[in-house]
């Protein structure tokens, strides 16, 4: 159940010299369960003999396997005070005996839930049994030692989770993209269209008897402009597709919020809806992951989309971007089909959806990531028509200075 770990590894080291060195002539190690929940690894066993830890490390627990694997089996305690005599060690006292092992007490480290993790050991080169000290010992040391394993269980259950959140919102930006393919491929037929115009444009002027290269220079620029918002819009639409967790860099919110309305311009056309922007000067920047923005800003101007494209002509999505109490605060406000006040709440719930094809997933999601930025994330209805979300992000300064 446990990988290997470094961290770990250190914590659980630094924990066996500490018990050690409470007792004369005492050797302590730590294995742990493997992934399997049948194989025992190495923990740490900085006093051991390397041979001997290396002859143990990958056997299998069982009701008679020496000290440590009949532990982890039994989930109990396991004295063997005379290792050549104990019938537990009975297939195992060969691998102790050039080592001068005679005693052994071994501890299971149990999870909460009871599940075994690993074991905490004792041994010794006469036989003996624990006195009250050394039982006080081996508790606490195994306490200790399941402490730092559960500890790094949970940072591996936080690190799939993620992972599991950010292969989601992948899926989720995929889909989203495909449903967009129509809308962007007129967006992108656009500049195109009008860098082969003006090409051709240029090639006249400069065909004339008398060229004309005034012009022609004219329209060389126009093409120059045309095709770059071309690669602009693809190199776009490259970096939603992209998979992984890029580093976090400065992010111009006012920058992001123009790149979305190029990318969705022309599906909100399609219904007749124009897009307004109300964006405040010399907004700070935030340190951020520029992907996860843009899917919360296409998934909030998507949703304003949505609700106005069966109202007829008209509707409007208008963004807007302040700074206030050191923080960025952005809407996205729609003259929709509106909120019912009991809805603004579960929108957010996974699963929950008002759309016929929806998912559920792309206001949680976007939640989770806005969140993750430090920032909030809720809806409300307009007195009039339609509904507004808004966000806040904290500024690159605020989030300085609170680190």
């Amino acid at each position: 159940m446990i990988a290997r770990d470094a961290r770990l590894e250190k914590t659980l080291e630094n924990l066996v010299r500490v018990v050690e060195a409470q007792f004369a002539g005492l050797l302590c190690s730590v294995l742990l369960l493997d992934e399997d929940g049948q194989h025992v690894r190495h923990g740490a066993a900085p006093s051991l003999p390397q041979p001997y830890t290396d002859a143990i490390d990958g056997l299998c627990i069982g009701p008679k396997a020496g000290s440590c694997g009949t532990a982890m089996y039994r989930r109990e305690p396991v004295v063997v005070a005379d290792i050549l005599q104990d019938p537990l060690w009975e297939s195992y006292r060969e691998v102790a005996k050039p080592y001068g092992f005679r005693s052994c007490w071994s501890t299971p480290i149990l999870a909460h839930s009871g599940e075994a993790l690993g074991s905490f050991a004792m041994y010794y080169r006469e036989p003996r049994s624990p006195s009250p000290a050394e039982t006080r010992a081996l508790e606490m040391a195994t306490h200790l030692a399941g402490i730092a394993i559960e500890r790094k269980l949970a940072r591996e259950e936080r690190e799939r989770l993620r992972q599991a959140r950010a292969d989601l919102a992948h899926v989720t930006r995929m889909t989203t993209m495909g449903e967009l393919t129509a809308s962007l491929a007129h967006e992108i037929k656009q500049p195109i269209s009008a860098a082969v115009t003006d090409a051709k444009t240029c090639l006249r002027w400069l065909r004339r008897d008398d060229p004309d290269v005034a012009e022609a220079g004219e329209a060389a620029s126009r093409l120059i402009k045309d095709v770059t918002r071309a690669a602009d819009i693809i190199s776009g639409i490259n970096l939603m597709f992209k998979k992984g967790a890029p580093p976090r860099e400065l992010v111009d919110i006012n920058e992001l919020i123009q790149e979305m309305i190029v990318l969705l311009r022309s599906e909100a056309s399609r219904y007749s809806i124009s897009i307004h922007c109300d964006l405040a000067n010399d907004l700070p920047q935030i340190m951020g992951d520029r992907v996860q923005l843009q899917q919360v800003f296409m998934n909030l101007m998507l949703n304003g989309i949505e609700a106005m494209k069966d109202m007829g002509p008209g509707g409007e999505l208008t963004i807007t971007s302040q700074y206030d109490n050191r923080q960025l605060v952005i809407s996205v406000g729609d003259t929709g089909i509106g909120l019912q006040p009991e809805q603004t709440g579960q929108i957010f719930d996974a699963f929950f959806t008002t759309k016929p094809q929806g998912t559920g997933m792309g206001l949680p999601i976007s939640r989770s990531i806005i969140e993750s930025h430090g920032g909030r994330l809720w809806a409300s209805p307009n007195p009039g028509r339609g509904a507004t979300f808004q966000f806040t992000l904290p500024s690159e300064g605020a989030l300085h200075q609170v680190a």
